[in-house]
């Protein structure tokens, strides 16, 4: 299988793509909060919850993962 080429994004304009795509999942619409981390995995990047407002969290943190993976194979992290 051919490996895509990423297209890289800011800090601040990925960690909101990512937000904007956690509140689009039901339950999740009161997350306030997550946090993006540098790494060296192959996205260069992970995400975690911070704020979860009135949003279940087992609920919220199964979202972010879900929008760490679909980002993960569209983006990556500019220095």
């Amino acid at each position: 299988m051919a490996k895509r080429e990423t297209v890289g994004m800011s800090y601040g304009a990925l960690r909101k793509e990512c937000l904007e795509a956690v509140r689009q999942w039901p339950g999740c619409e009161t997350v306030g909060g997550i946090q993006l981390i540098r790494d060296n995995t192959p996205g260069g990047f992970s995400v975690r919850g911070t704020l979860y407002g009135k949003a279940d969290k087992k609920i919220a943190d199964r979202a972010i993962n879900c929008v760490q993976r679909e980002n993960r194979r569209h983006f990556h992290l500019n220095d």
